[in-house]
């Protein structure tokens, strides 16, 4: 599915559904990607079967979405590109790096998937992990050094299996720190306005024609 096709989907209508089959599905995030720029949310993503992905997304009728939405209108109407690269924060304090829309909307919807089923899916599958390679290992106790290579394996599964909580706690605060960095410097963020601006020439505020000499 190429980018003119994506981009009409994205027309203003209530609802848009995307029906990825094959390779379709390495697709995924740019169509995030380009919801996002669109003022789309992602309501719903499920594999009907093993070959096929359906996203449905629903118009966002807030204001901040709105206005990202005409952001990116007003955008490629002047030329410019759908999805501009963002300098984001780098790995190391002080450090940047480029990123690019598509990056961003694959790390937004890990982040949905996270608070959707946390890290239980990774512990448990480590942990069936742990006791197969455990199984094996007894089973295999004829050996020792097969048994001790099997061993080591198991015990590494089930250290993977109690800290991987944590790994993923600790991406997610990350990641989601990014994301809102994201959206309030790339697609703007309205906060209050600044106070106005003191008189002058004097630090102290002074209305017209007070202070003068009678």
């Amino acid at each position: 599915m190429n980018d003119a096709a994506i981009m009409a989907r994205f027309d203003g209508r209530g609802r848009v559904e995307f029906l990825l089959g094959g390779f379709e599905a390495m697709a995924s995030n740019k169509i995030a990607a380009f919801a996002f720029e669109f003022g789309y949310d992602l309501h719903l993503s499920e594999m009907p079967t093993k070959s096929t992905m359906r996203m449905v997304y629903i118009r966002n009728d807030s204001a901040t979405a709105r206005l990202r939405a005409q952001q990116t209108a007003d955008r490629l109407r002047g030329g410019g590109p759908l999805l501009p690269p963002w300098v984001g924060p780098g790995p190391q304090p002080g450090t940047t790096r480029v990123m690019s829309g598509i990056e961003i909307a694959a790390i937004r919807r890990r982040l949905v998937t996270y608070e959707a089923s946390g890290a239980k899916g990774l512990v448990v599958l480590a942990a069936l992990l742990s006791f197969g390679f455990l199984a094996l290992a007894w089973a295999a106790r004829g050996s020792l050094g097969g048994v001790i290579a099997l061993l080591v394996v198991a015990v590494g599964l089930a250290v993977a299996a109690a800290l991987v909580p944590r790994w993923l706690a600790r991406w997610y605060e990350k990641n989601r720190q990014l994301i809102r960095l994201h959206d309030r410097e790339r697609h703007g963020h309205v906060g209050p306005p600044p106070p106005p601006p003191p008189y002058p020439g004097n630090a102290v505020d002074r209305r017209p024609g007070e202070g003068k000499d009678q």
